[in-house]
């Protein structure tokens, strides 16, 4: 049973998770709550908890500090975190802390809270997986001895749990040494004769027709010791594998010294600096921009966990700018297992995009312009922009910025952005106990009344009649 404290200042967003979610229907019991981040940490000292869900801003000790202290006092708990935010940097930080999983405070609807607690869980699960393969002690025969042989071979698998083929059969009847470094990872030598080296025509063959399998054949292990062998396959496989395998090529030569590579440190802000691109359109239509960027981010060797927590982060803003100008939705297959399935998915999302914005009559630029115009009104909603500033910003004369908005999004541009200020606030209303006029102040509004009235023309309600109704509706 995974142990939950989940943590948010606000006492009604707290009662709500604890109440309203399917815990045990993802063997999670939820075991303590706390308002701010010192007492988090005062129950994390005292009890033994699993995952700690907990939201960014709060009073005493903000949620950010919270996730630095439990980081280097507590590294065996994994951290959701619950914002309101959907600043795409201040969402980075999160997950560069060591978030596993980032939710949306706009997400936690009653539809949703399967998918929110299996994402969850599956990460969780996934950790442990990799955290025991990590600690698997190798059963290879005379482990105190060093390899006589200077080759050896490993068959390394991206899914999760392959199954045993012909190629995995033919390696533990016929090698010398076997062992299984984990569900994924398999290494072995062989003696001489027909079954051994004499018969590798056999095992190349049999590795060729294995969807499963790729066969790594190692040069450089003759007097090295096993563990040395197995900690560097089992690194490769954790690291470097995920971003050099491709389906079409089964067997692969590599020697040992090379194995591994000395990998820089995550840079910070050149990470954030190549993950903000994916949110400028250019990439949708302008293919060198888009093999750049895939390259780019390639290039930086973010560990499977940490690439896969910032591309929910991108998936879920690109989402946003979707569904907000048409149907598509976009979301992000679970689990990807290799560079070449990251590709993949972002090949998919392209053409999903390009389809749903290319139904409008204009280039595929005006588009790329509008839809940057669009990504800035989300990014500021608290800012007093005019269609004027947007205009001049995306590098359109007024008129045509106007004509273009309302016919590639729908609506004209203060109608929309007048519906996702307003929808922003019935978000803060339902999830939040914070003033109105703070409400106002943070989806652009300086005038309370002026405020009150917009959102009661929009909703039919008051925003205090807004969010007492949704309190019902939650009670109910």
């Amino acid at each position: 049973m995974i142990k939950v404290l989940v943590v948010d200042d606000d006492k009604l967003v707290r009662k709500g998770l604890i109440s309203v979610m399917p815990w045990q229907d993802f063997e999670m019991k939820v075991i303590g709550e706390a308002n701010n981040g010192a007492k988090a940490l005062e129950f994390l000292d005292n009890h033994e908890v699993d995952l700690l869900l907990t939201d960014l801003e709060m009073p005493v000790m903000s949620g950010m500090e919270l996730m630095r202290l439990v980081r280097e006092r507590h590294p065996e708990v994994y951290i959701a975190v619950l914002t309101l935010h959907q600043d795409f940097e201040y969402i980075q930080e999160a997950i560069r802390l060591g978030a596993i999983d980032y939710i949306a405070k706009v997400q936690l609807e009653k539809e949703r809270f399967e998918e929110v607690l299996g994402r969850i869980h599956r990460r969780i699960t996934e950790q442990e997986v990799r955290l025991r393969k990590l600690r698997i002690q190798p059963g290879a025969s005379s482990p105190d001895e060093s390899f006589a042989t200077d080759r050896g071979y490993a068959l390394l698998s991206v899914v999760r749990d392959p199954e045993q083929g012909a190629v995995v059969e033919w390696a533990v009847r016929y090698a010398e040494r076997f062992a299984e470094l984990g569900r994924q990872v398999l290494f072995f030598t062989l003696g001489g004769g027909e079954k051994g080296e004499e018969g590798l025509d056999e095992l190349v063959r049999l590795a060729s027709a294995d969807a499963g399998w790729t066969l790594i054949r190692l040069k450089g292990i003759q007097g090295r010791m096993p563990s040395e062998v197995y900690d560097q396959v089992r690194r490769y496989c954790e690291g470097e594998f995920f971003y050099e395998y491709d389906p079409a090529v089964k067997i692969m030569d590599r020697s040992l010294s090379a194995l591994v590579q000395n990998v820089n440190p995550v840079n910070d802000d050149l990470t954030f600096t190549v993950m903000a691109q994916w949110l400028s359109p250019g990439w949708i239509y302008r293919e060198g921009l888009f093999q750049a960027n895939l390259q780019e981010l390639k290039e930086l060797r973010l560990p499977q966990a940490e690439l896969s927590g910032r591309l929910y982060v991108l998936a879920d803003r690109l989402d946003q700018l979707a569904c907000k100008t048409g149907t598509t939705r976009i979301r992000l297959p679970a689990p990807l297992n290799s560079w070449f399935e990251v590709e993949a998915w972002f090949d998919g999302v392209r053409k999903q995009l390009r389809e749903e914005w290319g139904r409008a009559p204009y280039s595929p630029e005006v588009v790329q312009s509008v839809m940057s115009a669009v990504s800035m009104l989300h990014e500021e909603l608290d800012e007093p922009v005019t269609a004027a500033e947007i205009a001049r910003r995306v590098s359109m004369s007024r008129s045509y910025f106007s004509q273009c908005f309302k016919e590639i999004v729908g609506t004209n541009f203060n109608a929309y952005l007048r519906r996702i200020r307003l929808d922003q606030a019935k978000h803060y209303l339902r999830n939040t106990t914070k003033t109105v006029l703070w409400i106002a102040q943070h989806v652009g509004y300086e005038d309370e009344k002026y405020f009150s009235r917009s959102f009661r023309e929009y909703t039919g309600l008051l925003p205090s009649e807004y969010r007492n109704q949704s309190d019902q509706d939650r009670e109910g």
